[in-house]
């Protein structure tokens, strides 16, 4: 999904997008973290522009403490690509897009609400979503600068995060189908700092707030809808 957004910089030789490398948030095997690396410092032997993409993660901004094996190298791959004086590191939060990528959050709870299987929600727990249209516009602009400001490293997100058993009742109004969960009181809310990119979406005219996450689940899923057109969208 991201390499598909990002196509435009094929023909570019100054920059480089490194979409590729771990995609579940729950990976755990010491191999694939190590595949990553591998291939992280292999494109970059290779490199010659003077721009290096990489995409982490809005997670790691997190207590340091609680932080889950993937976020742990997802944080070592940024402090890789931050080393070099043409990296770049784009954190996001949960890209919502077209993706056959059943392990995304968005994917997972469409599956799960549409089956009618039952699943757990952390009431507490917070997410925020975006338009994988929206990140590459916004990254777009960052990059067409000459010189780019700060320490290189950006979060890329929409102005507010939900709890997720907000964004389970938007997908149940899209859906059209009531979800079997179970909540449980547990999880946090979501630290991100996405200011820098906030301000660009403003310059390029984007209103990533109100209904925003509304807006983009009706976008790439009320074509799953069961009863199409009459569930109304929140305000």
């Amino acid at each position: 999904m991201l390499a598909q957004a990002f196509g435009a910089f094929r023909a570019d030789p100054g920059i480089t997008v490194f979409a590729a490398g771990v995609s579940n948030s729950q990976e755990t095997r010491p191999e694939e973290f190590q595949r990553e690396r591998d291939l992280l410092l292999s494109c970059f032997e290779s490199f010659h522009g003077n721009r290096f993409v990489y995409f982490g993660s809005c997670g790691v901004a997190n207590d340091p403490a609680a932080l889950s094996l993937y976020l742990l190298h997802k944080l070592e791959m940024e402090r890789i690509v931050i080393s070099r004086p043409e990296g770049i590191v784009f954190r996001l939060p949960q890209v919502v897009g077209n993706t056959r990528n059943s392990h995304t959050l968005t994917n997972f709870l469409r599956d799960r609400i549409l089956k009618k299987e039952p699943f757990q929600v952390w009431s507490e727990a917070e997410r925020n979503l975006i338009d994988i249209e929206d990140v590459a516009a916004i990254a777009r602009a960052f990059l067409e600068k000459d010189d780019i400001p700060g320490d290189r490293t950006y979060s890329i997100a929409s102005e507010k995060s939900l709890r997720m058993i907000e964004i389970v009742r938007i997908f149940e109004r899209t859906l059209g189908v009531s979800a079997r969960f179970e909540s449980l009181p547990k999880g946090d809310p979501l630290q991100i700092d996405a200011s820098e990119a906030l301000r660009v979406a403003h310059a390029l005219g984007m209103d990533l707030g109100g209904n925003y996450a509304e807006r983009v689940i009706r976008k790439y899923y009320s074509q799953y809808s069961v009863t199409p057109g009459i569930m109304p969208i929140s305000t």
